[in-house]
């Protein structure tokens, strides 16, 4: 549906439900909804509202469901929100709701209540403290100050509390150790100091602990085993400090313990190290020293481990090839000695290696090119050697770009046929497989002739026996393949998906709807895949745009599900999605989005491809919708990485769309960051704090947004052909804020006044400030951004009608004198004047 809703709808007095969620509805809420005194359930989520919520809402005492969340609702929350007695579920999150939360919420009755994703400021008010029926309370990724009330301690049947991504200072209150319901406690990214609370270590039922990103300080005490059912415990970057209790040897069902970036002493505990059930483990950046404990058994939960920045020392242990299933295995900044292990050739999934500035040695094991998912690899400052078989480098080109960073002396040769290698042997681009086997045919022929008739009998058995075997390994082969092919596709994956209208189609019909993959169909390449146009053969007249992935990713079907559920208006849409082909060599992960018709913003903003250029307004108007698409994701925790204008989509009515946010990824039960992962993004955009740490959070998203707006008001790229530092569009738009002067801040096509530039320039300096606890959220941008565009919007109103009297007047002075004339002016100026 699209329009607005009509003012006609307050005449249905006798209306119990009303929802109109997820479609493309504009304007106002009416403030006639009021009158819908049999209201019990209103859902307006998902559209692109706008406007307050009007106070007369508060008068539907009979409301039991009410929906707002995912529009652009401004204003503040109504102060009588307490009236509305029967209110039992409340979700007004992803908005650009702002000003406090009226006490008069300590009136409800509600069992869940999402304010999280506005621009909210003050207080927690303690009234919270009174609504003892809450069980789920989320107030994340606003701007809210002060304590936290120890009021909320009283909450009894409270299950989740997310308080993360505000302002929040002071301590944890240790009343919160009486929420014995409590399951899910997250307080990240705020200013809490003081220690954490031991009372909070007898909440039995407690599976998330996130109070990651403040200054909290102590140490963590040996009663963090009363947590039996502690899933995920996020404590990075605090104060923390102490040995790491070896009791937490006993959190059997941990999956994610990040403790990076405290000051943590001594050892690493051995029982820590071999949690069955550990996925991520994180203790970068402390002080721990000691040798790295053996692993004792297979880890194949474990994808990813970060030692990284401390003071380790000895081997690296060779059983941490147990690790089978590792992704991320980051070792560097210690004082490790020795080789790379041998074992380490059963890693095979690793896609991030640090192991750079420790004392290890030897060469670069020949293994390493074979590992094919492999993209990051850092061995700076270390005394290992490059390997001089250029074979070693690996069968693809990404792994050999990926080599011949750590060992630029052989990237000449890389990939390349050495002299003494067979004309049998494969061109650059083939299989370090097919080279050996070709040179050990030459080899065999070679032994063969050399040996004389005598020998013939021993030939041919010996042929005869290698024919066997090879027949024998192929069979195995195949059935290893059907066997993988029955056990690749994850059970339930269409079922689980199909709440979110996400459709599962076959690789048949997605080849039907792109030509068999033609070149005609591209739209376009990206770093994750080409992307194809096509027609849905199911209705004829659907058009897609089909991502096909040039890399197999293993977690395919979490980031579907992630994708799925995520609907706004400035986002991109999964319509579908596509799994087949030989999943060994030609394996086929394929995405299909809505058609966004009008191309990508870069084209729209590049001088040399449109001869017309956007207004100023139009610009605004893309800026904000992009803002208000990245806002909903930030609500939801999940970071984008690579914000840039080919990844803003113009739909229908210029509207922008963000694209490619599903393939980031986020924190697991994280609403801030997604921890330690390999740097992404398009140079110029990247957050330095991101290529520094390696950690991409909201805030990078923000710093690549703050650039993008300076792109998109100059039409000119973040960086120049030179790529230094100084040549970077920030120090323009700083330089232009010093001088006062807008001239260089705009297309010089452009029509625009000084005074908007410049404010949005200095918006978007405030998006790149270092410290990135001080940059705005992305609800504080797309409110200042509509401020902006709304006075730009008076000014042009207030030029035309200027340019109209100007009209008028020169109208009448040429028509001086002339009396019949007056009656015709006056129809003219009316004219003008509509």
């Amino acid at each position: 549906l699209t329009g607005s809703i009509p003012e006609s709808i307050a005449s249905l007095t006798a209306l119990s439900s009303l929802d109109l969620s997820k479609n493309r509805l504009t304007g106002p809420i009416p403030a006639g909804i009021g009158n819908l005194s049999s209201l019990s359930f209103l859902n307006l989520e998902g559209n692109s509202l706008t406007g307050s919520i009007p106070d007369s809402i508060t008068s539907l005492t009979a409301l039991e469901q009410l929906y707002f969340s995912g529009n652009h609702l401004g204003g503040s929350i109504p102060a009588n929100l307490g009236n509305m007695v029967s209110l039992v579920g409340l979700s007004l999150y992803a908005n650009n709701l702002s000003g406090p939360i009226p006490k008069s919420i300590g009136q409800l009755s509600c069992s869940y209540i999402d304010l999280s994703g506005n621009q909210l400021d003050g207080p927690i008010p303690a009234t919270l403290g009174s609504i003892g029926s809450l069980e789920e309370l989320y107030l994340h990724n606003n701007s809210l100050s002060g304590p936290i009330p120890t009021a909320i301690g009283k909450l009894g049947y409270m299950s989740k509390i997310d308080f993360s991504g505000n302002r929040l200072s002071g301590s944890i209150p240790d009343t919160l150790g009486s929420m014995s319901n409590l399951v899910f406690l997250s307080f990240e990214n705020n200013n809490l100091s003081g220690s954490v609370p031991t009372s909070i270590y007898d909440l039995r039922r407690l599976s998330h602990i996130l109070l990651g990103s403040n200054g909290l300080g102590g140490t963590i005490p040996d009663s963090i085993t009363s947590l039996p059912n502690l899933e995920i415990l996020k404590l990075s970057s605090n104060k923390l400090s102490g040995t790491i209790p070896s009791t937490m040897q006993s959190l059997s069902n941990l999956k994610s313990l990040h403790m990076n970036d405290n000051r943590f002493v001594g050892s690493i505990p051995a029982g820590i190290i071999n949690l069955p059930e550990l996925t991520e483990l994180d203790l970068g950046n402390n002080m721990l020293n000691g040798f790295i404990p053996e692993i004792l058994h297979q880890l194949s939960a474990r994808t990813y481990m970060v030692l990284s920045g401390n003071q380790l020392s000895g081997p690296i242990p060779t059983s941490m090839a147990y690790c089978s299933q590792l992704q991320r295995l980051w070792l560097d900044n210690n004082s490790l000695s020795g080789p790379l292990p041998d074992t380490f050739s059963t890693l095979s999934r690793l896609t991030s290696l640090r192991v750079g500035h420790t004392s290890l040695n030897g060469t670069l094991p020949n293994y390493i090119g074979g590992f094919t998912l492999l993209s990051l690899l850092n061995v700076n400052g270390t005394n290992l050697t490059c390997p001089a078989d250029h074979t070693s480098c690996g069968p693809t080109q990404s792994q050999r770009s990926v080599f011949c960073q750590e060992c630029p002396s052989f990237c000449d040769t890389c990939g390349k046929p050495a002299e003494a290698t067979s004309n049998s042997s494969s061109s650059s681009g083939a299989s370090t497989t097919t080279d050996t086997s070709s040179s050990s045919s030459s080899e065999s022929s070679s032994a063969a002739a050399s040996s004389g008739g005598g020998a013939s009998v021993g030939v041919i058995i010996g042929i005869v026996v290698a024919a066997v075997v090879i027949l024998l390994m192929i069979l195995a082969g195949v059935l290893l393949c059907l066997r993988h092919k029955r056990q690749q596709r994850p059970k339930g994956m269409a079922g689980s998906l199909a709440a979110s209208h996400c459709t599962e189609f076959s690789l048949a019909e997605v080849l039907k709807a792109t030509n068999n993959w033609s070149e005609d169909n591209q739209l376009g390449s990206g770093a994750f895949g080409d992307v194809y146009k096509g027609v849905s053969p199911r209705d004829g007249t659907t058009v897609w745009a089909v991502k096909r992935a040039k890399l197999i990713d293993v977690d395919f079907q979490r980031e579907i599900q992630q994708m799925a559920d995520k609907n706004h208006p400035n986002l991109v849409r999964l319509l579908g999605f596509a799994i087949g082909g030989d999943m060994r060599t030609r394996p086929e992960q394929v995405l299909i989005y809505e058609f966004v018709p009008n191309g990508d913003l870069q084209t729209w903003i590049d001088p040399n491809k449109t001869p017309s250029p956007l207004s100023l307004q139009q610009r605004l108007d893309i800026l904000i919708g992009a803002a208000h698409g990245l806002k909903y994701l930030h609500s939801f925790g999940v970071v984008h990485r690579d914000i840039k204008p080919a990844n803003i989509l113009i739909g229908d009515d210029m509207q922008a769309k963000v694209a490619d946010f599903g393939l980031m990824r986020p924190g697991e039960g994280s609403t801030v960051g997604v921890g330690p992962t390999q740097v992404m993004g398009t140079p110029g955009y990247v957050d330095p704090m991101h290529s520094q740490t390696s950690k991409a959070t909201t805030a990078s998203d923000v710093y690549s947004f703050g650039v993008l707006m300076l792109v998109v008001l100059t039409g000119r790229p973040p960086l120049s052909d030179s790529l230094r530092e100084s040549s970077h569009i920030l120090s323009l738009a700083s330089e232009s804020l010093s001088s006062g002067t807008a001239a260089s801040l705009k297309n010089p096509k452009m029509e625009a006044p000084g005074d908007a530039v410049l404010r949005v320039a200095e918006l978007a300096i405030s998006c790149t400030v270092e410290r990135t606890a001080s940059r705005p959220t992305m609800a504080h941008v797309a409110n200042e951004l509509q401020a902006i565009r709304e006075e730009v919007a008076g000014k042009d109103e207030l030029s035309a009608a200027v340019k109209v009297d100007v009209q008028i007047q020169e109208m009448k002075d040429a028509v001086a004198g002339v009396g019949s004339l007056d009656a015709e002016l006056q129809l003219i100026g009316n004219r003008f004047s509509t």
